[in-house]
């Protein structure tokens, strides 16, 4: 460093070590909050009173298509389907019941044993959690996993839902 350049950089040092945070304060926590609020108003994210978790949705790769189906049974409660694909052969498929608390879902699958497992829903995407319980397995093939698997919403309401069809399972929420 030359000597006309030190004197120059440790100032600039000292002075950034000597404000009163107001810039910091300034934008603090609230500027979250708008951000996500214009967000809200212009229509970037859903608003997170007013999402809508009956639907159909899916989620497409090379492999095939995801499908996941919700239909409103009351109080924040849902019959649900599945089928997540991994190649013409391998796959995971069921129905059960789900209960939504704000972006917080609650899975619990049915007809071949204890599956119940947590998943998050943004008004958008609907994510499996990443580790899942063991007896989950039963409802997929071999090399087959619902852990982490995600889904977008495709189509909002009962009746959409009501038509996603399956592999095994004709209509997964019919």
């Amino acid at each position: 460093m030359t000597r006309r350049a030190f004197p120059i950089v440790a100032s600039c040092a000292l002075l950034a070590g000597c404000g009163d945070g107001a810039l910091t304060s300034s934008l603090g926590s609230d500027a979250g909050a708008t951000l996500d609020a214009r967000a809200v108003e212009t229509g970037v994210l859903p608003n997170p009173d007013k999402i809508e978790f009956a639907g159909r949705f899916e989620t497409r790769s090379d492999l095939g298509i995801d499908k996941f189906c919700a239909v409103n049974t009351g109080a924040n409660r849902f019959n649900i389907g599945f089928l997540a694909v991994f190649g013409p052969e391998s796959k995971c498929e069921g129905t059960g019941t789900a209960s939504v608390q704000g972006d917080k879902v609650e899975i619990a699958l049915n007809g071949k044993g204890a599956c119940t497992f947590a998943a998050r829903y943004d008004g958008i995407e609907l994510r499996f959690a990443g580790a899942v319980e063991s007896g989950c397995a039963r409802y997929c093939s071999e090399r087959a996993s619902l852990s982490g698997t995600h889904y977008f919403m495709i189509e909002p309401g009962d009746s959409a839902a009501r038509n996603t069809l399956g592999r095994e399972i004709e209509r997964l929420c019919g």
